[in-house]
């Protein structure tokens, strides 16, 4: 089985990979729309939503390291923690920087929904190896 370290360097670098694309994607709307000045609320958004997928994900990791039964309440919790630190970032970075909140908000909502797919996948993959353990 492989450690929580590895599988966790595994997301990492899939959020990495998604959150480039999220960008990569939306640079040259985002430019045409609402000027370069949004670019960086662009960025900003990104990065909020990996940053809390990242941290969301934690329990999912332990959970399985531990008791194999408390998986599934740590989904639960890696939800909820995802959706806190989501509104604690936003937040913050509304409420302490000059970054557009209209550009913000919307790519944080873009990226959050594309993250959950990558989290989605992380929590499936680490169900499935729960799973195999058991048998």
């Amino acid at each position: 089985m492989r450690s929580f370290g590895h599988t966790y360097a595994r997301l990492i670098l899939a959020s990495i990979g998604t959150a480039a694309a999220i960008a990569v994607l939306g640079y040259y709307p985002t430019l045409r729309v609402a000027g370069p000045d949004a670019i960086g609320a662009m960025i900003a958004g990104i990065i909020i939503s990996m940053v809390a997928g990242l941290v969301g994900a934690v329990p999912i990791g332990l959970a399985v390291r531990g008791d194999p039964t408390k998986v599934p309440n740590a989904i639960l919790m890696a939800t909820a923690i995802r959706f806190v630190v989501v509104l604690a970032l936003t937040a913050s970075v509304v409420f302490g920087s000059a970054f557009d909140r209209d550009v913000l908000g919307l790519w944080v909502g873009i990226s959050y929904l594309a993250m959950l797919v990558v989290d989605t996948s992380y929590a499936v993959h680490i169900v499935g190896r729960v799973r195999g353990d058991r048998r």
